[in-house]
């Protein structure tokens, strides 16, 4: 994503509100230069409207479409919406693919 770290090399850091969609880990405010991805994720899972416009604003929307066609995180309820709003196909979502089993080992 050296796309995105181009287009933030301007911008201030993260809004500190965007602090509570990341719980689980010290909150810097360079989420987005320093894991983009899981930052998208998290936005667009958890994130208020204003939040997502935001990213929006910054990244654009073919950055959110790359992540929601890959990403096997986002829940299945997320990813459809971004399909419906991004015009993705359903089959082009990885979370939406059959999952890989392993055979266990007896």
């Amino acid at each position: 994503m050296n796309d995105t770290k181009s287009i933030l090399k301007s911008q201030r850091l993260l809004p500190d509100h965007f602090r509570a969609y990341f719980w689980d880990t010290r909150f810097t405010g360079r989420e987005l230069l320093d894991c983009p991805d899981h930052t998208i994720e998290r936005v667009l899972e958890y994130g208020q409207w204003e939040d997502v416009r935001f990213l929006r604003q910054i990244i654009g929307d073919e950055a959110i479409r790359k992540v929601v066609k890959s990403s096997r995180r986002l829940s299945p309820r997320t990813a459809n919406l971004w399909a419906v709003l991004l015009s993705i196909p359903r089959r082009e979502i990885s979370c939406f693919q059959k999952r890989f089993h392993p055979i266990p080992i007896l």
